[in-house]
């Protein structure tokens, strides 16, 4: 037993429930107890056991190999009731047994292939190579665990964390609260005692058990500038002419310099999907483009855009060949010079999946804007964005965390340097080349297209509005699918008589796994198998002139920029915010939010971005009047990245749902404490709840802070604690 020489008034440290998300994930790394830096552990099975532990992931036994029916795991993994280390043998090689004790049912089979450090070790509840008793459901091998080392990196870590340093408590994307960050989120549990890590005796550790948090330990203190391994957006990156094309309104003129078949380049980007289906960029590029020329039907939802839309985009391109008219698509465009912007890099590592199961790394961004091109546009930037989003071509924890590594070291980097950019480079072209994924027809390894436009014409608008659309490579081309985690917009429409939508009824049917984060928005609706996932995602709002039900003839969209009095609704008629969020008051309120908060729309429309009371609301009750918090200043939505004008005045605008609405929030009535407030100021301004009303609820995000600390997590612990993060159920996080 291992004997303390720690106060007597030192207790153990509680485990505090965290919720963070990813889209594939429903598992992140652990942090606290246990193996908080990478090298600290290393597996071996049972020697009896031969064949069990694996060098490398190609070169899996036959054994192995059969166990990958559990493959489901990488983005369900088995949720654990308990797991402790028991150290068996002194010193550190094989010396201590992983036991992680599984309610009945929650594993398939008797034996669970999990990935650590050195390699592929099988847990087994089989009484055999190291499991003591069969069928009870404990799952248990014998792994090496160095805990000095482990303690003088727990030791090396606080070196480095600020006195101040906080963590915040998300529910998904939510914020919940804000604390101070303790050090005894690293003390070692050695048999019930809290052991901090300077305390440490490791020679007396034999015969003692260590325990594992039984849910999530609340996580690490970030570190690491966001600017540098998150989100970069500095101009020394986004306008660096050896690699991308900068736009530049010079004395009235708007000029391209710059190479835009460079490696962050829009034209490099098309080209390296092109070459993989054996065409040329500007082709595959037309294209793409001409699928807005003709209506397509995604899913039972038609898309009906027309040439008008299209024109609007693609003469603002240069030609190298024009046919002359501007309503005829035969030219052939310039992609040396193509009109987008790029305005940020994104990594996207807090979607990976479950490593320690094989799952995938994630996904890394390059976000674009147009730019109006055309004589006398100046060179403005436009309301279209076009954002790559590419699979991390990384599987397992090991990978995982060398990719997760690679950006986190960006920070011991200075931007604006050619070491930055060539670091950043190297990360962002493992994803983008030709050949990065060869497990796809093309070799590509993006994931989807994203184009959040307000170029586009749409039926029924009297102006350009804003819609989101998603393109897959389908191998020949950029195909239009459905969008993530999205309705079809008719889901949404409101009963006139009460306002309640078509989605609520399922929100309130499946309220428990939403706001567990256990549903999906998938082709089908579940009860009436009628086309559910939405084929694009509009954004406006919508004017009634009949009583209910409603009909699609009885509405039209009008422009949500408008001023109030140039929304007043004729008699008869009345008018609501249209896809601005999901669900109504007759939802559950919980529910509700996190519904709309994964959708697209939801994601880029009110249900973060407060109107401040902006539009025009008649007598229905359609929540309550004062949805915003008193004092809360229009923030423009839509876009959480957008070009300044002009484009060289600065960086890109982020959104408040990016950088934080929760600086210095105080609360007089425990609204959320501390993160509620009755009256926003200028660096605290959460988001009231839209169906409901701000006194109802309101909401904070910090999105850059949440992806940061799950960038520490990945970085700072081992795979063995991955086991452990299927102990609370995970949060789904749609890829907004």
């Amino acid at each position: 037993m291992y004997m303390s020489t720690l106060k007597p008034t030192l207790k153990p440290t509680p485990n505090i429930e965290r919720w963070t998300g990813a889209r594939a994930i429903r598992s992140a790394v652990v942090l606290g107890q246990l193996c908080i830096f990478a090298s600290a552990c290393t597996v071996d099975d049972d020697p009896s056991a031969e064949g069990d532990t694996i060098e490398g992931a190609d070169e899996r036994s036959p054994d192995l190999r059969a166990l990958e029916g559990q493959s489901d795991y990488a983005e369900h993994p088995p949720r654990a009731e308990s797991m402790s280390l028991e150290f068996v043998e002194p010193g550190s090689e094989n010396n201590a047994r992983l036991e992680v004790q599984y309610p009945e049912g929650e594993v398939s089979g008797d034996e669970l292939l999990v990935e650590l450090e050195s390699g592929e070790v099988i847990l087994r509840d089989t009484g055999k190579a190291g499991d003591l008793k069969g069928g009870d459901g404990v799952y248990s091998a014998i792994v090496s665990f160095d805990i000095a080392a482990e303690a003088e990196r727990r030791l090396a870590f606080l070196e480095r964390v600020d006195g101040e340093a906080t963590i915040t408590e998300f529910h998904g994307r939510t914020a919940i609260r804000t604390d101070l960050f303790s050090p005894e989120n690293l003390h070692f549990v050695l048999d019930g005692e809290s052991i901090p890590p300077q305390e440490l005796q490791p020679e007396e550790v034999l015969g003692s058990r260590l325990a594992l948090p039984a849910a999530m330990p609340p996580p690490l203190p970030v570190t690491i500038d966001p600017e540098k391994t998150l989100a970069i957006r500095d101009l020394s990156v986004t306008r660096d002419p050896s690699r991308t094309g900068v736009w530049t309104n010079a004395g009235g003129t708007c000029k391209f310099t710059g190479d835009a078949y460079g490696a962050h380049g829009f034209s490099h980007l098309m080209q390296e999907m092109a070459v993989g289906a054996g065409m040329s960029t500007e082709a595959w590029t037309q294209d793409w483009l001409r699928t807005w020329e003709l209506p397509q039907v995604i899913n039972g939802d038609t898309n009906d855009l027309g040439f008008m839309g299209l024109s609007e985009v693609w003469n603002r391109f240069s030609f190298t060949a024009d046919d002359g008219d501007p309503h005829e698509f035969s030219d052939t465009l310039d992609m040396s010079r193509p009109p987008f912007q790029l305005i940020a890099i994104v990594n996207r590592v807090d979607l990976h999946e479950a490593g320690v199961f094989g799952g995938a790394g994630g996904e890394v961004r390059l976000v674009f804007q147009m730019v109006d091109t055309t004589p006398g546009g100046d060179c403005k930037p436009l309301d279209m964005t076009v954002i790559f989003e590419y699979a991390v071509p990384r599987h397992g924890c090991t990978q995982t965390k060398a990719w997760a590594t690679d950006w986190y070291n960006l920070d011991n980097l200075t931007l604006g340097t050619p070491a930055y950019n060539n670091a950043l480079e190297a990360l962002t072209q493992a994803a983008v080349l030709n050949g990065a994924d060869p497990n796809h027809v093309t070799g590509s390894a993006l994931a989807q297209l994203r184009v959040n436009s307000r170029m586009l014409s749409w039926p029924h608008y009297p102006t350009f509005q804003w819609h989101m659309q998603e393109f897959v490579n389908s191998g020949s081309g950029l195909s239009a699918v459905p969008i993530a985690m999205t309705p079809n917009h008719s889901y949404e429409m409101p009963d006139i008589a009460d306002s309640s939508q078509p989605i609520d009824d399922f929100i309130n049917v499946y309220a428990g796994s939403i706001t567990a984060g256990s549903y999906t928005v998938g082709l089908s609706h579940p009860v009436t198998q009628l086309p559910f996932q939405g084929g694009f995602a509009p954004y406006g709002l919508v004017t009634y002139g009949h009583s209910s039900p409603y009909n699609f003839g009885d509405f039209s969209y009008v422009d949500p920029f408008a001023s109030a009095a140039g929304l007043t609704p004729g008699p008869g008629a009345w008018l609501m915010e249209r896809n601005r969020y999901w669900g109504s008051h007759h939802s559950d309120t919980a529910a509700r939010h996190e519904f709309s908060l994964n959708t697209c729309n939801g994601c880029h429309g009110r249900e973060v971005f407060d109107d401040a009371n902006a539009y025009y609301q008649d007598s229905i009750t359609y929540g309550t009047d004062d949805r915003s918090v008193p004092g809360a200043s229009f923030e423009q939505p839509f876009l959480h990245m957008r070009a300044r004008d002009p484009l060289d005045q600065g960086p890109a605008i982020f959104s408040r749902f990016l950088t934080g609405t929760d600086d210095g929030c105080t609360t007089p009535t425990g609204l959320a404490p501390p993160l509620g407030t009755e009256v926003c100021t200028a660096s605290c301004c959460p988001i009231g709840d839209p169906a409901n009303g701000h006194d109802v609820a309101q909401y904070h995000y910090d999105d850059l802070e949440r992806r940061g600390q799950e960038l520490e997590s990945i970085v700072n612990s081992s795979c063995l604690m991955q086991i452990a993060a299927a102990q609370v159920e995970m949060y789904t996080v749609a890829p907004h």
